[in-house]
């Protein structure tokens, strides 16, 4: 970190850089402003939304009607009889998809952090500036770098999940669905707890990019594992 002298030096004699250094200071007090009213905004929303997803998501498992209206063609294997084995297929479905939209996401949330991170840096070594100001300047790089890390967590309880649903559908291939109801909330509920630690809304422009490919990729996984 320089010392108020050595940014006065960097400064002193050239006018751009300190226009410059304002024009950042400036958007990144507005980023930080901007980012703490959208994330609140965010989690309010994904909170609704994660409600509506669950009680559909049982609606569709057990034929009921919890959510007030029931939707068609959401889950690729809507035949299936309703119950317990319905219910952990839609799932690893869930499962599924979550994990490869999310580590498609991954990329773009590091990029956003690092950026932020090095804005953050360079304010903070051309202008003076108070605690209370450095400490509200820094939860925007703070925050954005925590996301990228969940994310990588998130990825990785995705991918663990992922192996225990291709090990139980495995095991159900080779004999049957008998006795396997506890097993199958097990892997429902550690999916369920999971998106919550995460609240990490999956994008939708994502999806949309990657649709006909994971439709490609879930019919093959279906076929593997004899789902039908």
């Amino acid at each position: 970190m320089l010392s108020i002298n050595e940014k006065y030096k960097i400064t002193d004699g050239h006018t751009d850089l300190m226009v410059y250094a304002q024009v950042v200071i400036a958007i990144n007090l507005i980023l930080i402003v901007s980012y703490l009213i959208l994330d609140f905004q965010a989690t309010y929303i994904f909170s609704r939304a994660e409600r509506t997803r669950t009680l559909q998501y049982l609606d569709n498992s057990f034929d009921a009607n919890f959510a007030g209206r029931k939707i068609e063609n959401y889950f690729s294997l809507d035949k299936l009889n309703a119950g317990f084995y319905k219910l952990s297929v839609n799932c690893f479905e869930n499962a599924f998809h979550t994990f490869s939209i999310i580590k498609e996401m991954q990329a773009k949330a590091y990029y956003k952090a690092v950026a932020v991170i090095l804005a953050f840096i360079f304010s903070a070594a051309v202008e003076d500036k108070g605690i209370v100001r450095s400490l509200i300047e820094a939860i925007l790089p703070l925050a954005l770098l925590q996301d990228a890390v969940k994310i990588s967590f998130f990825i990785s309880r995705l991918e663990n999940l992922l192996d225990n649903f291709k090990s139980f559908f495995t095991n159900v291939r080779n004999t049957d669905f008998v006795n396997k109801e506890p097993e199958a909330m097990r892997y429902v509920i550690e999916y369920e707890t999971t998106l919550a630690w995460a609240s990490t809304p999956t994008e939708s422009a994502v999806f949309f990019a990657m649709k006909d490919q994971l439709a490609l990729e879930w019919d093959a996984l279906k076929a593997e594992y004899k789902i039908e």
